[in-house]
């Protein structure tokens, strides 16, 4: 594979270089055989920036011996008549090979400085989500085990409330943790491109109460309202991937908006007519339907300076409380978009985010 490359970098050395001096040469009196070697020149700088060493070494020489050839006086020859000439074609040659070597090796660096910087990228990511990780995987481990612990060793001492209670701590420690895990493996899915939309009819009534259903432990110290119209119709999406979608962004509002705080949410079809025209009268009308999801709270909404990075990958408000591995946005996005939507997020002038 590396010696196909290397291959293909040669031929594209020669062919480039010859296929320059090709176009300069029916107009090399017109422009003069000492501007073709300007052009040779930058045409040995262009490709020193695109292949490795050898193969511009090879367009630098070759260069040199096809201004020689064709284009010094006497042409068609390698013999050179004038003195100056002489000096040219030296220095031409000194300078084409110096300048394929310094724009490599100006290349090269670059190319390593970027390495750098994407290798620094790679651990700041690493560490933060290394650190999001330790605290949101080991909480609820650690809440599993020490319920557990407590209802073996006290299994006979222990009253039916108490055991209620230990076994609801599992339960609730057990979904936190299957939350984590499973953004995880959907930030995977996605940026492997692994996400196939199943689209089918679905009912977005029975989609938003499910999600109010699995959250209403979370949800119970806000006021919740749904808004949709009565006779909504069927929608074709992929129910799962929307279910992940709402309970990220509701779980989010009901995260970090304060206590009795509202969250709303809204459902409605909006219509597009797209009329065709045939010599000047109307045919007909095609009618697009879409639907607008809207979740929205009354709690302090984002802080406009970063408002535009809320879907990026592992970001947490600067603010925010401890907790969370800044997936949940980044994959309700990547969901919405694998099914040919568009999701947005902006502050309410009355308070709050939509």
């Amino acid at each position: 594979m590396k010696r196909d490359i290397q291959t293909k970098s040669f031929l594209t050395s020669i062919v480039v270089v010859f296929g320059v001096a090709a176009v300069c040469f029916p107009f090399t009196d017109l422009i003069g055989y000492r501007s073709v070697a300007l052009l040779l020149l930058f045409t040995v700088s262009v490709l020193a920036m695109r292949l490795s060493l050898y193969p511009v070494l090879l367009a630098a020489v070759l260069s040199a011996l096809i201004w020689d050839f064709f284009f010094i006086p006497p042409r068609f020859t390698f013999s050179v008549s004038s003195g100056e000439d002489v000096l040219l074609l030296t220095m031409y040659f000194i300078v084409a090979l110096s300048n394929g070597i310094f724009n490599y090796k100006i290349r090269q660096f670059e190319q390593t400085e970027r390495q750098k910087e994407e290798r620094e990228n790679a651990i700041k990511l690493y560490n933060t989500l290394f650190d999001s990780l330790s605290h949101e995987l080991r909480t609820p481990i650690a809440t599993i085990l020490g319920a557990a612990d407590a209802l073996q060793e006290n299994a006979e001492r222990l009253s039916p409330l108490s055991k209620n209670e230990l076994v609801g701590e599992i339960s609730d420690a057990a979904l936190r943790l299957n939350l984590q895990v499973e953004n995880l493996l959907n930030m995977s899915r996605l940026e492997s491109g692994f996400i196939k939309p199943n689209f089918a009819w679905c009912d977005v009534s029975e989609l938003i109460y499910s999600i109010l259903n699995k959250l209403a432990k979370n949800l119970s110290e806000h006021k919740t309202s749904v808004e949709m119209p009565d006779n909504m119709p069927l929608v074709k999406l992929d129910f799962g991937l929307m279910e992940h979608v709402l309970f990220n962004l509701v779980n989010n509002a009901a995260i970090y908006t304060p206590m009795n705080s509202e969250i709303m949410i809204e459902a409605k079809l909006l219509t597009n007519k797209i009329g065709h025209f045939e010599q000047g009268e109307k045919i007909e009308d095609n009618v697009s339907h879409q639907l607008l999801l809207n979740i929205s709270d009354n709690g302090k909404g984002f802080p406009e300076n970063e408002i535009a990075k809320v879907f990026d990958k592992f970001y947490r408000l600067k603010n925010a409380p401890s907790g969370g591995t800044g997936l949940g946005l980044f994959i309700a996005k990547g969901f919405v978009e694998a099914q040919g939507g568009v999701i947005s997020v902006m502050n309410r002038t009355e308070g709050g985010a939509r």
